[in-house]
């Protein structure tokens, strides 16, 4: 019964973007490729990002992505010393087959 639930679910979620996909013409909006952000107004790095942005844009992808990366390992980093600190064992686990 459970896995009869299971696949309505799923052709009910698979299903129901193909009823929004039919709707009328939305707005338009600009190319995204062509798109400037205003700097007036911006100081520091908001300014520092924003002319990377409107300079290259593969430039300021490879740096934004570089910088999650990094962002992502500082994150897991400090919650590894964190749940070390609380008592929980956070090391690799050996997996003998």
């Amino acid at each position: 019964m459970k896995r009869l639930w299971v696949i309505l679910s799923n052709l009910c979620l698979l299903g129901l973007p193909s009823l929004v996909w039919a709707a009328d013409p939305g707005e338009k909006v600009a190319d995204m490729g062509t798109r400037q952000v205003a700097t007036a107004g911006l100081s520091a790095i908001n300014l520092f990002f924003a002319g990377w942005y409107n300079d290259n844009k593969w430039v300021f992808a490879i740096i934004v992505t570089v910088i999650m990366g990094l962002m992502g390992g500082i994150i897991a980093f400090v919650t590894d010393i964190f749940l070390k600190t609380v008592g929980l064992d956070v090391s690799k686990m050996d997996h003998h087959e």
